[in-house]
């Protein structure tokens, strides 16, 4: 109900911001064709007269039609009997008077009149009439022989046709830049509403999770205890259920705290304690939290005698390496065999590669891999996860001044590299 009466506030305050723009048009047409009109009357000359009578009927018939015609022909009407009055003007007064200096600004017209997105053509070919007029009378002019002499052309004409275009400018400077400041306004509520709706869910997101990690933690450790007991009473059967449930829960509580670490992350609320880290002993931390689960040449170390440190939350940068590794463990199988090296990188930071010899990142864009609960279908080897380890790795990066990317050159499997500040002076 609230987002109804939202959506009838907006369309409403749009519905008067075009009455006043329609009134604005309409109110600079009326004060300028009638102008003319007057101007072409008191010239004595009928031809003349006829010319300013051209402008101002166009002007009117369009208003008129405005009910019966789409908006766009409307205008077309308009702009099209407007340069045509300006054209044959500009042909029947001296040049002295600089009527056709005004067919100049009116190429920008249609800009303001027309929708850029739906009205292209329209758009095109009211640009091209005044452009191919001003041409044609430019060409012809010393051949044509005016109604209008020099002397009242300077006079009154001249006077006229200046603050004419002048005031086309002006209009469509006022224009432009009252659309531009509207379209500013509603891209900053837009951009707030996001930002609202963006932290209602990551607060959601997180209480939801802390209220279901204590129920689960529960269930683990009744799980264990079952198994504790069931292997006493050499009861096979449940204490393989009652593991298959003990992990099960580990894996769900994983994804749990991955996803209060993520909205976490993403509220701004983790902290970061920066220092002068040793990437290799990091690496090599990681090695061993997987040392009991996968094969001794699972994990490779290209470099484990680098020196190479970097700036960074020694905690934050472990998690980083953790969840680049186990996603390259559990995209390569259990028989592949993932690859970190340590190079120096450009601009003073520190890149860590994790390749893996999998199937890779079988998608067009594998940035699609960083969005969160991603996961892209090319999994061989365990298929638990939530697919938060990449956008995690890439928050925490950047909650550290660094960055995380994919190699889209390499031919074999996937490689994911991280970027953070390189130390210097110091060490881990």
């Amino acid at each position: 109900m609230l987002d109804d009466m939202a959506e009838a506030r907006k369309g409403s305050e749009k519905a008067i911001i075009r009455a006043r723009i329609s009134f604005a048009f309409v109110l600079f047409g009326l004060v300028f064709t009638s102008a003319w009109l007057a101007l072409t009357a008191l010239s004595g000359e009928l031809p003349v007269f006829l010319i300013g009578a051209l402008a101002f009927l166009g002007f009117v018939a369009a208003r008129l039609l405005a009910s019966h015609l789409p908006l766009a022909w409307g205008n077309t009407l308009w702009l099209g009997s407007t340069n045509l009055a300006i054209f044959l003007g500009a042909c029947v007064v001296h040049p002295a008077g600089g009527v056709a200096t005004i067919l100049i600004p009116m190429a920008g017209f249609p800009f303001a009149v027309f929708s850029l997105h739906r009205e292209r053509g329209h758009i095109a070919a009211m640009i091209a009439v005044p452009v191919l007029l001003w041409v044609t009378w430019f060409v012809l002019h010393d051949g044509l022989s005016p109604l209008i002499g020099a002397q009242m052309a300077t006079r009154f004409y001249a006077p006229m046709s200046g603050a004419t275009a002048f005031s086309i400018i002006i209009f469509q400077v006022f224009y432009f830049a009252f659309v531009s400041k509207t379209y500013e306004a509603e891209l900053e509520e837009a951009t707030r509403q996001a930002d609202q709706t963006s932290r209602a869910k990551t607060v959601l997101l997180s209480g939801i999770s802390h209220e279901m990690r204590t129920p689960l933690s529960a269930v683990i450790g009744l799980a264990d205890l079952i198994e504790e007991d069931a292997a006493k009473r050499e009861d096979r059967q449940q204490a393989l259920y009652a593991g298959r449930i003990m992990e099960a829960g580990k894996t769900l509580l994983s994804t749990i705290e991955n996803t209060v670490q993520f909205a976490d992350l993403a509220a701004r609320r983790a902290p970061v304690t920066p220092s002068a880290v040793r990437v290799a002993t990091v690496i090599e931390d990681v090695r061993t939290q997987y040392r009991a689960t996968v094969r001794e040449d699972a994990i490779r170390l290209s470099q484990a005698d680098s020196p190479l440190e970097v700036w960074a939350d020694r905690t934050m940068l472990t998690d980083i390496l953790s969840h680049l590794v186990e996603n390259a463990l559990r995209y390569s199988g259990p028989e592949g065999t993932v690859s970190i090296g340590i190079t120096p990188a450009r601009d003073d930071q520190v890149r860590v590669t994790v390749a893996d010899d999998g199937p890779g990142f079988l998608t067009d864009d594998p940035e699609q891999a960083f969005a969160p609960f991603e996961r892209l279908d090319q999994a061989t080897g365990t298929t638990f996860g939530a697919g938060m380890g990449l956008a995690i790795a890439r928050l925490k990066a950047e909650a550290m001044q660094g960055r995380v990317g994919i190699d889209r050159t390499v031919s074999q499997g996937a490689l994911v590299w991280v970027e953070l500040p390189r130390a210097t002076g110091a060490s881990a």
